[in-house]
């Protein structure tokens, strides 16, 4: 006697199809989109020969006895325009900085800069003055001394909101990051602030610089907030790209 067994075999339900072919194609595509993939940390200070930046400057500058500050303002062009590599492979590169008064001036070259690009960081040495602006890799919880290789006092340098969109001038980034310097600003007695803000793939947009001290001369002044001395310097990108 013979025994004939039926397979029976399951037929699989559309809506599980379905299913299945969309979560195959968002293994292969991430299920993201361009905004969400990883950003390149350095393309925040893009280096290489011919990137260039023009900044509009505006300087303030407190003295005591004087009813309000002296203004000045100029535009600066800073453009990278050498590179040079040390026998362990280091980058160095040299940036020309140009000034003019107006938007219609012939620009004067007035300094030269370096910045050394090494695996887990970058060196900017200015006036002869050497920080630490970046630390790789980037991340919110890194906290670092910008003057770890100067000899003055330690300063603790921080990111913050990172790869968010930002506004500098009339210039929108849809990805930027803000490296704090220095943050004392609530004290009754002195303001240091000191902030960059760099677009991607634009490099430094936005530089704020503020040390004040206030009025403590008489009773009515104090707490007031008024600014018996000192100065802030902001530097706000107009333009930016790459000399072809």
């Amino acid at each position: 006697m013979h025994h004939f067994y039926i397979h029976h075999t399951r037929v699989m339900p559309n809506w599980f199809k379905a299913a299945l072919i969309l979560l195959t194609a968002c293994w292969f595509t991430s299920c993201g989109d361009s905004s969400t993939e990883p950003v390149n940390s350095r393309s925040y200070v893009p280096l290489s020969i011919g990137v260039y930046q023009v900044y509009d400057v505006k300087e303030e500058v407190y003295s005591s006895g004087q009813t309000g500050p002296s203004l000045k303002t100029w535009q600066e062009r800073d453009e990278v325009v050498r590179e040079t590599k040390s026998a362990n492979g280091i980058s160095t590169f040299i940036i020309s900085r140009y000034s003019r008064n107006t938007a219609t001036d012939s620009w004067l070259k007035v300094k030269e800069y370096s910045i050394e690009q090494f695996p887990d960081k970058l060196i900017l040495n200015i006036d002869n003055q050497i920080t630490v602006p970046f630390i790789f890799p980037i991340d919110s919880k890194l906290k670092w001394n910008g003057n770890m290789y100067n000899t003055l006092d330690s300063k603790e340098y921080r990111y913050e909101e990172i790869d968010q969109p930002l506004q500098s001038g009339n210039l929108p980034f849809e990805k930027g990051i803000t490296v704090v310097e220095q943050s004392d600003t609530t004290s009754v007695i002195t303001y240091s602030l000191g902030i960059k803000r760099y677009g991607l793939n634009a490099g430094l947009v936005y530089d704020e610089q503020a040390s004040f001290e206030y009025c403590q001369s008489t009773p009515d002044c104090i707490g007031q907030g008024i600014i018996d001395s000192g100065s802030r310097k902001v530097r706000t990108i107009v333009s930016y790209g790459r000399l072809q």
